[in-house]
């Protein structure tokens, strides 16, 4: 045997060998006669019988699982049709009911354009895909978002959290390079980091601030085969935690350093933690010198005093404690408040000195106040605010009736009988004076119950006293019974509305009585004159004057004739219309009538609601005159086309309304004429007021309200 021969046998023996490991078989279809060729591992695979199965187009096509075989059926179509290789993975059901995953490699020999052959591989690749399926599920299941890249960068492996957190799907990212889909990367750390991890095969972990989303992630990055694993999760509510603990942390710092009082900590060593700037400025001591060591060997001198003793009952007792205690070394009284906990003590203080020696100079003056309250029938009050007691002097009992033994000395017992109606404004205005530390007097007059449960009218006035903060402690003040001042500036205003609604009364009374004077003397007089003029004139015979002459006799006779008329207005206009025995409603349409016999404007009543029985004559005459008031108001200024006049009336008052579509006028800038003065002056005689209400360009409303008793 020659050597080639021997080296061909060698090679297709390995050749051979490898395929049966690999398990590929090899298959042929030929398209004319519509026959395939199975080899013996494609068989195998299949677990036919190659003696007794004869593989065809259809019953091939059967042994994919349902869910592929329209895919299959699909491509080998295409196949023939166009002649365009394939390779597919899909699952197989074999003769014995197996599952098995299994490749499909296809290539068309083709001759003048038409497929005669197809020919191929057929590759058992089902443990590798049960386990990559299995892969994939365990990176599907982990909480961690997942995903892979190769060398060149191109998704290979995207888990569902990776889809949830960077939402796109995993058929939209595999086979895609990661920087052409998420180009808002590039520029960022996190791409020289994955080029290192590449190129030096070492694992990085890192956090991240995605610019595409604006979220922060935990990254974990291992080289893989060229390219990277990533595994990451989104840290924002981390992150944000971590702000507000160093925010948080920051405002204590802040609040320590900002608060009135000194702060100092120290730990259960008695070493010094914390100083801040209140306390650098009240023991003299920066911080800096004080830090890290200990209280008691820097401050030796207050082992003997009581700070020392009742530093150390809070730490072993771990309760909290307040006291007041004074310091020789500084000549100063100092506020202490100490809270213990697991790790050492906390200490807040302040200089109480001044107030010491006010509270000395208070008690020395208590004997004077007291004689003072016993003096005086003001009620005298003194209000701690902190422990919220109140004192009450012994005008409080000669003024109210309270027995002042029997009260609960609180703020309640005073405002509790503030009438209802006063109690909120007197609060506030109170409260006003306390928060503001530029005001320390404070006054008000209020309705106070008195123990028979009548109110009395009173006037309190308190002024405040503070602290060195200028914090309120103490209010101290007075009230006083004003019931029979205010009685008597009550009855004076009584007397004096009265007073002037007699001389507004006797003032119309007289314009009233003028007026009718003047409207006879009009009528009876000179009217008489003026007609006796006109008959004279027409005495004279047209012969004896020139014609010329005689056209001024006729204009002359025609001027006469209308000043008679118009005196007669007048004079009618004068004269009160119910010397006539006319009822208002008469009065009111002959103001119309004669209105529209000389104007356009349309004029609307409604009188049903009047009944003129329960009038007065002086109601009847001023409701007349405030309605012939107000239509001149209206012809000289509105320029109105209409006008309502309405009626309301019930047993205790009159309502009157006329409103026209006129022009109107600006009630912010116009300062009310005579006119309409003078209607409110005669609404005031019924105990009544006036109402206006006008806008430019949107008419104008008079709506008078009298009393009718």
């Amino acid at each position: 045997m020659k050597m080639t021969e021997i080296k061909e046998d060698f090679n297709s023996y390995f050749y051979q060998q490898a395929i049966k490991l690999a398990k590929i078989g090899s298959w042929v279809f030929n398209v004319n006669e519509e026959k395939i060729y199975w080899s013996k591992i494609v068989h195998q695979l299949h677990e036919t019988n190659p003696k007794t199965f004869i593989p065809g187009l259809d019953n091939t096509l059967t042994f994919y699982r349902e869910d592929f075989q329209s895919m299959v059926k699909e491509v080998f179509e295409n196949c023939i049709a166009t002649g365009a290789e394939f390779d597919f993975e899909a699952v197989i059901i074999t003769k014995k009911k197996k599952e098995r995953w299994v490749r499909v490699i296809g290539n068309a020999e083709t001759i003048d354009g038409k497929c005669k052959r197809i020919y191929g591989s057929f590759q058992d690749i089902d443990a590798f895909k049960l386990l990559e399926l299995k892969i994939r599920e365990i990176l599907g299941s982990i909480s961690d978002a997942f995903y892979a890249v190769d060398k060149n960068w191109r998704f290979t492996y995207f888990n569902k959290e990776a889809e949830n957190l960077l939402l796109k799907s995993a058929d939209d990212v595999l086979g895609k390079n990661i920087w052409e889909l998420f180009p808002t990367s590039v520029d960022t750390p996190i791409r020289k980091i994955y080029y290192r991890v590449a190129r030096t095969k070492k694992k990085e972990s890192f956090e991240y601030h995605f610019p595409g989303d604006g979220r922060w992630y935990e990254i974990n990055a291992y080289p893989s085969q060229g390219g990277i694993s990533a595994y990451f999760k989104n840290i924002d509510e981390r992150k944000l935690a971590a702000e507000k603990i160093e925010k948080a942390h920051q405002e204590k710092i802040n609040i320590l350093e900002s608060i009135g009082d000194a702060f100092f900590n120290v730990n259960n060593d008695w070493i010094v933690t914390y100083w801040n700037k209140e306390t650098e400025k009240l023991l003299g001591r920066k911080r800096e010198t004080i830090l890290g060591k200990n209280l008691w060997a820097e401050y030796p001198d207050v082992v003997e005093t009581g700070f020392y003793s009742k530093y150390y009952k809070a730490m072993e007792s771990q309760e909290n404690l307040t006291f007041e205690e004074f310091y020789p070394a500084l000549n100063m009284w100092i506020d202490v408040a100490v809270y213990p906990s697991q790790t050492g003590l906390s200490v807040y203080f302040k200089d109480i000195t001044q107030r010491k020696e006010t509270e000395i100079h208070l008690l020395q003056s208590n004997d004077r106040f007291e004689k003072i309250t016993e003096a005086t029938n003001d009620a005298i009050w003194d209000w701690n605010i902190k422990e919220n007691t109140l004192y009450w002097g012994a005008g409080f009992k000669k003024l109210f009736g309270y027995q002042v033994e029997k009260i609960t000395p609180t703020l309640e017992s005073w405002t509790d009988h503030i009438h209802p109606e006063d109690r909120e404004f007197v609060l506030q205005s109170m409260y006003e004076v306390l928060n503001s530390s530029k005001q320390s007097n404070w006054m008000a007059e209020y309705r106070y119950q008195k123990s028979n449960g009548t109110y009395a009218d009173v006037t309190d006035r308190g002024i405040v006293i503070r602290n060195d903060e200028g914090e309120p402690i103490r209010m101290v003040g007075a009230m006083n019974d004003i019931t029979e001042r205010k009685f008597l500036e009550i009855q004076l205003e009584k007397e004096r509305v009265e007073k002037q609604m007699e001389i507004t009364d006797a003032v119309i009374t007289a314009e009233e009585n003028e007026r009718q004077e003047i409207g006879r003397e009009l009528h009876d007089n000179v009217n008489q004159i003026l007609a006796t003029s006109r008959l004279y004139l027409s005495m004279i015979e047209k012969s004896e004057i020139s014609e010329a002459n005689f056209g001024y006799l006729e204009q002359t006779n025609q001027l006469i004739s209308s000043a008679i008329n118009e005196i007669r207005n007048l004079s009618h206009s004068f004269i009160s219309p119910f010397m006539e025995e006319k009822t208002l409603k008469d009065a009111i349409q002959n103001i119309i009538f004669n209105i529209k016999s000389t104007s356009e404007i349309k004029i609307k009543l409604e009188i049903d609601g009047m009944d003129e029985k329960m009038w007065s004559e002086k109601l009847r005459l001023n409701t007349y005159r405030i309605i012939q008031e107000q239509f001149n108001n209206i012809l000289k200024y509105a320029k109105a086309d209409l006008v309502i006049i309405k009626f309301e009336q019930d047993n205790e008052k009159l309502i009157l309304t006329i409103k026209d579509n006129g022009v109107g006028f600006d009630m912010t800038k116009k300062i009310l004429g005579i006119g309409l003065m003078n209607i409110k002056t005669r609404a005031s005689l019924f105990n009544g007021n006036v109402e206006i209400n006008s806008a430019p360009g949107q008419g104008f409303e008079l709506i008078v309200l009298m009393k009718l008793k």
